[in-house]
């Protein structure tokens, strides 16, 4: 088969044929229809966060039809339109027992992050891991269920959101598109704070009720303003600097919430005692449960999702791909159409 496959660190990846995975008694075999492109996987072309053995075949944004299935595999069938759940989760420890999927105390592995993915003609996976996917949901917007959509819900969940609430979403990209949309629906006031003018124009398009640029050295007293007190009940911090850490904290009100998910290699500019003294909540937010995963399909089937595309393109311009996402220039997901 096919597959776009990294074989050293910060080198660009190569369009190989390569064996199909082998599938065991409980496992699926998926042909691969579309796979999202993510900023995870320019971490681990460039060696940040995850290092997995090389060669590998990252894309953990996958969605396909089901080839073949194990023989102890039961619920799924051949032609089943499928999306995984990334983590290869123990099931036993308390984070499992308790929902906290993504948290398990034993993770053997993360598809497409550590284990082969679907920058590939085909994927394997646990038949445990899989979701159907819903028929009013297209491939190319159905695996970006598996990181992009199941970031947002599980960020919006990780807050206190109440109607009327002045929210903001710094970092107005790929994941910050579809918190604004889950927000909106919530009833929440929501301002998009980016550097990009695209992103800012493209927020204001789905819903933001505000849109200020980072550029802008009056934006947070901009947002403490348009909050109606002395600054935003929450900020879904998607980019994870320590400078837009900093500028979080200059925004948030008393009491209020920071919920990190943009995932830097860099320490928070935001002082103890802003934190002590204003009683700032910081929240880390990663990926989701299984749960978290069925409800985004759901609400993805009913309207309430609908990730912006940037781009589609050939598994051969996978490259070109990833420059656009680290260029900043993808004001939307770029989406990979495998076959």
């Amino acid at each position: 088969m096919k597959a776009a496959v990294l074989h050293e660190i910060g080198q660009p990846f190569r369009i190989e044929d390569v064996p199909v995975p082998e599938i065991g008694a409980e496992d699926v075999l998926i042909e691969t229809r579309s796979c999202g492109i993510c900023r995870t996987d320019l971490h681990i072309q460039d060696g940040l966060a995850y290092v997995p053995s090389l060669p590998h075949v990252p894309g953990h944004e996958p969605a396909g039809v089901v080839s073949a299935v194990g023989e102890r595999v039961q619920g799924i069938s051949v032609g089943d339109r499928v999306v995984p759940h990334l983590f290869l989760t123990c099931g036993q420890c308390c984070y499992c027992r308790d929902g906290r999927d993504a948290q398990c105390a034993d993770v053997s592995g993360i598809i497409g992050v550590t284990e082969s993915g679907g920058f590939a003609e085909y994927f394997a996976a646990p038949a445990a891991n899989l979701l159907k996917l819903p028929e009013e949901v297209p491939f190319e917007l159905g695996g970006l269920v598996s990181c992009a959509v199941i970031t947002a819900v599980h960020a919006y969940r990780r807050a206190r959101i109440n109607v009327n609430d002045a929210v903001v979403v710094l970092g107005a990209g790929g994941i910050g598109q579809i918190l604004i949309q889950i927000l909106k629906q919530a009833g929440a006031r929501v301002a998009a704070w980016s550097r990009s003018p695209e992103s800012l124009q493209l927020a204001e398009q789905i819903g933001a009720d505000l849109v200020v640029s980072l550029k802008d050295d009056e934006s947070a007293e901009k947002i403490k303003t348009w909050s109606g007190s002395d600054g935003a009940h929450a900020i879904f911090e998607c980019v994870g600097y320590a400078s837009t850490m900093k500028r979080a904290g200059e925004a948030v009100t008393r009491g209020g919430q920071i919920v990190v998910i943009g995932e830097e290699a860099e320490f928070p500019e935001i002082d103890t005692i802003q934190i002590a003294q204003r009683e700032i909540e910081i929240i880390g937010s990663r990926n989701g449960s299984k749960q978290d995963a069925a409800d985004a399909l759901e609400w993805m089937a009913a309207g309430i999702i609908a990730p912006p595309i940037f781009r589609q393109i050939p598994l051969d311009e996978i490259n070109e791909g990833l420059q656009l996402v680290r260029d900043g220039i993808a004001h939307g997901r770029v989406v990979v159409n495998v076959s």
